[in-house]
């Protein structure tokens, strides 16, 4: 077995009650690595297409498996190695669900003995997984049933162990409910949260103490000194240690990046900076956290003593939260938008996704769509925190309006007649993350194609168009200009290739993974593992992983009609730094399509899946491809 590996996984009937463990397959980490990829190839076995009745699994019955997976450098000493992927079949989109997460448990899952966890069935009455060095179990978890993801936390922090639980919206199986690790890192997008809830799982637990072997410690240390001393000369990590994620609208003062009403203005400069990072620093920051070996200290904590937003010292928003709840409602309130924030993170609900089927709700109501009788008297006003706090809570309690929000914006959509699409801002159902590929064409083209609906972490487009993140052995450079539309076919296709390894299948944070090099990236998986892989053989792990990831997408009847971006980003700005800009995303899609190699009905052609080997399952997935 490679080193990095503990070499099992843990399989969870929870139908049958039954536990095993299960050997690692060596082939498969040859050729997926670990993370994301690993899971994949796993989940694979799984799917059945159509054939004559809907495609299996179904994404809250209980044949659909959640996995839980590490990379190889979970728990080593590299730097920005923290993160675990978690995955499924969607129930917010019906496709691939994937969602990174950082913190402690990745690395804590590999301490207690396994890579991961494939979880399926559902169990009669509430139960929770907790794994205690290399021993496995269920529990009774009928006294947690109900309680938020802060409750869940206290009740199992104290002894030693890392939580990973879902709240009272996954437990009503929101669409769009999360998973939350320690209260403040999220598996949020895609409704993990009620995949979880469908199973009547609470809570995975694990605590242990066993070491990550690794095959050539020297070589590791040589590039945790190397990558420590580049990251004190970047301005990139300096910049996210200072404001955190906050950067972005500090940044969209000249790159017109945030979302502001619904996506429907180019500029705000007296919310921005209201919202920004120095009055955040100076409104809500009591001090700063980090993942597991990580330096960067990106994680913010806040606290908020005044009414009517009491918040707790605790996790504060992050940049897609402060825009959920901040510009997207036009809401200066910054304290507003930390409780909204931490309601979301106690009631196990997406940020991303809530946020943006709140501001639909709110164009909803001026447009008429929906009124009073509707939203049970309330008003939604632009700018109105306390009306936004109620329809949250709403979701969460799957009471009144929220019983149809709770759906998600498009499902909600579909409710209220062809014109709600007018400004619908959802991809393959999922809601978009607050960054304008107005602003930034690549990142329309991200969007389009990504894996799991609107996403902007399925490669490193996103980050490469913003200018933080340079790594040319790996073919990922800011191009000349982020506003035009020429060449980022070919700039996502290499960014996605970089993209699937450096944070799906080997999962290390885009944030302090966005100074190593390709090589050192290579050499680092190489003296982990003892593997031989070269920089052109870890990319085309990154596009065989993508591939399956596709093939299993096509199995779910995705085709290329769902490689689309909402009306409303065609339609330009009148004003702010990218009024007049528009992507051109029929030219970019035709190009990605030759470079991708994917059919008319967008499916990898079969000379591109034997070249990547994954004929044969491929053949299960796509009969007659």
């Amino acid at each position: 077995m490679a080193k990095g590996y503990t070499g099992r996984l843990l399989r969870v009937d929870l139908s049958a009650g039954r536990l095993e463990d299960v050997p690692l397959n060596e082939k498969w980490l040859r050729l997926f690595i670990g993370g994301s990829g690993l899971a994949a190839r796993h989940f694979a076995e799984a799917v059945r297409p159509a054939s004559g009745g809907p495609a299996r699994p179904d994404p809250l019955g209980p044949d659909n498996e959640l996995i839980i997976m590490t990379g190889p450098v979970a728990g080593t000493v590299l730097p920005s190695a923290s993160r675990f992927n978690i995955v499924a079949r969607s129930p917010l989109s019906g496709i691939w669900g994937e969602s990174s997460v950082g913190g402690f448990f990745g690395p804590h899952l590999k301490f207690a003995g396994y890579d991961g966890v494939i979880v399926t069935g559902a169990a009669e009455r509430p139960v929770y997984l907790a794994i205690d060095d290399g021993r496995a179990e269920l529990r009774d978890a009928s006294e947690l049933w109900g309680l938020d993801t802060y409750q869940v936390h206290a009740r199992f922090a104290p002894d030693g162990w890392r939580v990973l639980a879902i709240g009272p919206a996954g437990e009503r199986l929101v669409r769009f409910a999360s998973i939350v690790h320690d209260r403040g890192h999220v598996a949020g997008r895609g409704g993990l949260g009620a995949v979880m809830g469908s199973k009547k799982l609470k809570a995975v637990v694990v605590r242990g103490r066993r070491e990550v072997a690794v095959a050539d410690r020297e070589t590791i240390d040589r590039i945790r000194r190397q990558v420590l001393e580049r990251g004190k000369e970047s301005l990139t990590i300096s910049t996210f240690r200072e404001v955190g994620t906050l950067s972005a609208i500090e940044l969209s003062l000249m790159t017109g990046d945030v979302p502001v009403k619904n996506w429907r203005e180019g500029s705000w400069e007296e919310g921005l900076q209201a919202l920004g990072g120095n009055n955040y620093n100076d409104t809500l920051l009591t001090g700063r956290k980090t993942c597991f070996g990580c330096p960067v200290s990106c994680k913010r904590v806040v606290r908020v003593d005044a009414q009517p937003y009491v918040v707790e010292q605790g996790p504060g928003p992050e940049y897609e939260t402060v825009a959920a709840f901040g510009t997207m409602l036009q809401n200066t309130d910054l304290r507003s938008v930390a409780k909204l924030n931490e309601l979301c993170n106690r009631q196990g609900l997406d940020t991303i996704s809530c946020g943006g089927t709140v501001a639909f709700a709110f164009e909803a109501y001026e447009r008429g769509l929906i009124g009073p009788a509707d939203t049970g008297g309330l008003a939604l006003s632009w700018g109105d925190a306390g009306a936004a706090g109620k329809l949250v809570e709403q979701i969460a309690r799957r009471e009144g309006l929220g019983k149809l929000l709770g759906e998600g914006s498009e499902r909600f959509a579909a409710t209220l007649g062809s014109d709600a699409q007018e400004f619908l801002m959802t991809v393959k159902g999922v809601e978009a993350p607050f960054h304008d590929p107005r602003a930034m064409h690549g990142v329309a083209l991200q969007y389009a194609t990504a894996d799991r609906g609107a996403s902007h972490l399925s490669g490193l487009t996103y980050y490469a168009e913003l200018g933080a993140v340079y790594i040319p052995d790996l073919g990922v450079e800011p191009p000349e200009s982020a506003q035009t539309s020429a060449g980022k076919a070919a700039l996502h296709v290499r960014a996605q290739d970089a993209g699937q390894v450096l944070g799906g299948a080997l999962a290390f944070c885009y944030v302090g993974g966005s100074i190593i090099t390709g090589e050192e990236l290579v050499a680092a998986l190489n003296a982990v593992t003892g593997f031989e892989f070269t920089i052109a053989e870890l990319l085309t792990a990154g596009r065989r992983i993508w591939t399956l990831k596709r093939l299993i997408n096509s199995a779910f009847g995705m085709t290329r009609a769902d490689d689309r971006v909402p009306r409303r980003f065609l339609e330009p700005l009148a004003d702010g730094p990218a009024a007049g800009s528009v992507p051109d995303i029929e030219l970019m899609l035709k190009e990605y399509y030759e470079l991708m190699k994917l059919d008319e009905a967008g499916r990898p052609v079969r000379s591109e899946v034997g070249r990547l080997g994954l004929s044969e399952v491929a053949e299960r997935l796509c009969p007659g491809l």
